[in-house]
C-alpha cells in the first residue's frame, strides 16, 4: 500500500464523509473516491458502506482500521522523531577521536557545545588509526577529528581546526637521533612504518611517502594498527613514524627522540562527517570547534 492510500482510508474511516476527509487531505471528492475504491479492488471487499445519506465502516473495513492505525501511527512517530532531530538538537552526539591532544581539544569544545545545546547529548570516544573512517561508516560515531589531507566523496571535510609542524619519531639509538631536526631528505635513511592497510590513500601517501623531494627511495616497513603500536616498534628500533609536534607534550618516551622537520608541510586537523548525516548538531558542533581553534596554541 501506498502512503496516501493508507492516509485517504484512516481519515475517511474516523470522518465517515467523503467531502470532508477530501478536504482534510487537500484531494477533490471524486479522486478520494477513486482511492478507496481502487483500495477496496485490491482487498477483494468493501470497507465502506456507502448511500446517499451516510457512509459507514464495514466489518471487514473497521477491522482493517483497528489493525493498520497502530502501524501507522508508529511510522508517522519515527518520521517526526528523525524531522526533529535533522533540525534540532535533542539526542546523542557521538565524536571520535584520534591522540591525546585531539581529546583534550574535544573536550574543551563539547563543554561549551553543552552550555549552549544541554539537550544534545555530547560523548567522546577515542578511536584507533584502523577504525577512525570505518566508525564513521558504520555509523558508530557522527564526527571524527582526523589529520589530512583527506578526499571521500561520501564524506564531508570540515574546515582545518590547527596545523602542528611535522616531526619524525625514530628509536632514541638510531644515528639521526643526535640531530638537532631533519630535512624530507633524511627520510631515505630511515625505515617509514607503514598506515593501516584500510587507512585512505590520501593520508598513508602523506604519511609514509615513496621516494623524497630529491627522488631517494624510502624504505617501507610492517603495517600498524594503533599508535600505542607504533610507539612500540620505533622505540624497539623496527622503524620510524611521523607525527605533530603535540606528541612532544603528550606521548613522551625515553625510548623514542622527536625530530623537527624543517622542510615538510605541517600536520593539519579537522572534523569529518558523513555527508547524508549533516544534522543541525553535527554543523553546530563543527561551528563551536571552529570557533574554539582561533585562539589555539600551534606548537
Amino acid at each position: 500500500m501506498e502512503r496516501y492510500e493508507i492516509e485517504a482510508f484512516l481519515v475517511l474511516a474516523e470522518e465517515l464523509h467523503f467531502g470532508r476527509a477530501a478536504e482534510q487531505l487537500r484531494l477533490s471528492t471524486g479522486r478520494m473516491s477513486q482511492i478507496i475504491t481502487k483500495l477496496e479492488r485490491r482487498i477483494g471487499a468493501r470497507l465502506f458502506d456507502r448511500t446517499s445519506r451516510r457512509v459507514s465502516l464495514t466489518r471487514i473495513g473497521a477491522r482493517f482500521q483497528e489493525d493498520l492505525r497502530p502501524g501507522y501511527e508508529q511510522v508517522q512517530q519515527a518520521l517526526e522523531r528523525a524531522m526533529m532531530a535533522a533540525r534540532g538538537f535533542d539526542g546523542p552526539l557521538n565524536i571520535g577521536f584520534l591522540g591525546a591532544a585531539g581529546g583534550q581539544f574535544l573536550l574543551e569544545v563539547i563543554r561549551a557545545f553543552r552550555a549552549e545545546h544541554p539537550t544534545t547529548e555530547a560523548v567522546l570516544q577515542e578511536l584507533q588509526m584502523n577504525t577512525a573512517i570505518t566508525g564513521l561508516r558504520c555509523q558508530d560515531v557522527d564526527l571524527v577529528l582526523i589529520p589530512r589531507p583527506f578526499t571521500d566523496p561520501d564524506l564531508h571535510i570540515g574546515p582545518a581546526l590547527w596545523a602542528e609542524p611535522r616531526y619524525l619519531a625514530v628509536s632514541s639509538r638510531h644515528p639521526l637521533a643526535s640531530r638537532p631536526d631533519i630535512s624530507l631528505e633524511d627520510l631515505a635513511d630511515v625505515t617509514l612504518l607503514r598506515m593501516p592497510e584500510n587507512c585512505p590513500p590520501s593520508i598513508a601517501e602523506d604519511r609514509v611517502p615513496s621516494r623524497t623531494p630529491g627522488g631517494r627511495p624510502i624504505a617501507h616497513g610492517r603495517h600498524t594498527t594503533t599508535f600505542m603500536e607504533v610507539l612500540a616498534l620505533v622505540g624497539a628500533g623496527e622503524g620510524a613514524f611521523t607525527v605533530g609536534a603535540e606528541v612532544n607534550h603528550f606521548y613522551v618516551r625515553p625510548d623514542i627522540t622527536y625530530l623537527r622537520m624543517v622542510d615538510a608541510p605541517p600536520v593539519v586537523w579537522g572534523l569529518i562527517w558523513r555527508r547524508s548525516s549533516a544534522t543541525a548538531r553535527i554543523r553546530a558542533f563543527n561551528d563551536k570547534a571552529v570557533e574554539l581553534s582561533r585562539g589555539r596554541r600551534t606548537p
